[in-house]
């Protein structure tokens, strides 16, 4: 199951205080006992102070196990609420706050990856036992996900059945899922593709610092 906690998450319309009685809409998730709630509450005033700059109001209650954030509908961005409803989602998946935050920004994305046994998950599409599960994601950690991050300039995060990508192209977080459905679902182990990748790409690096130093070499004969 992937939400462990029975509690659903709650959208709500609250009235106002202030004048014209603007409606406010409101998000509450609700997060499991596995999460790390030391680390959520040491977080929580830079989640706090980026969700302020955009207008948006946010809570954290231990106790209750939940978060909450909420803003006027009548804001210049309607949308904001939506990117605020992502942060809660990423926080509650383990997603370090630094990282959460960046969804606020429109040109980043992100995409959670189911790859357990629950519904929609690879291991539930292709047959895939726990202990095949268990064997494969061991295989994204540690040096794979360094390189993939340098790849693709995304972060990713492993926790449970999931696992949660951030980044700033589309073309990263396709790259990023690739590998991971390869890995689960086809038993493809990621190192060797990951090494690969990285040693073509460092090649291509060094071919454009050649032509570049080249035509430095020109341009400065030139001015002689």
């Amino acid at each position: 199951m992937e939400n462990i906690n029975s509690k659903a998450d709650q959208i709500e319309v609250e009235v106002s205080q202030f004048e014209n009685d603007f409606d406010v809409v409101s998000y509450t998730k609700f997060y499991d006992e596995f999460l790390n709630v030391d680390l959520l509450q040491g977080s929580w005033p830079k989640v706090e102070s980026s969700l302020k700059e955009y207008g948006v109001l946010c809570t954290l209650d231990v106790v209750e196990g939940k978060m909450k954030v909420s803003r006027a509908t009548r804001d210049q961005d309607p949308n904001i609420i939506l990117r605020a409803m992502d942060v809660l989602e990423l926080l509650s998946r383990s997603v370090p706050a630094d990282w959460a935050i960046r969804v606020l920004d429109c040109s980043f994305q992100y995409e959670i990856i189911k790859i357990g046994n629950q519904e929609g998950g690879l291991c539930n599409m292709y047959g895939i036992t726990k202990k095949q599960f268990l064997a494969r994601r061991k295989l994204l950690a540690g040096y794979v996900l360094q390189v993939l991050f340098e790849l693709t300039c995304c972060g990713i995060f492993v926790r449970g059945n999931t696992i949660a990508v951030i980044g700033g192209s589309l073309q990263g977080l396709n790259i990023v899922r690739r590998i991971v459905e390869d890995c689960i679902a086809h038993d493809v182990p990621p190192l060797p593709r990951v090494r690969l990748m990285k040693k073509k790409t460092q090649k291509e690096k060094d071919e454009m610092n050649k032509v570049t130093s080249e035509l430095m070499i020109i341009l400065e004969g030139m001015r002689v």
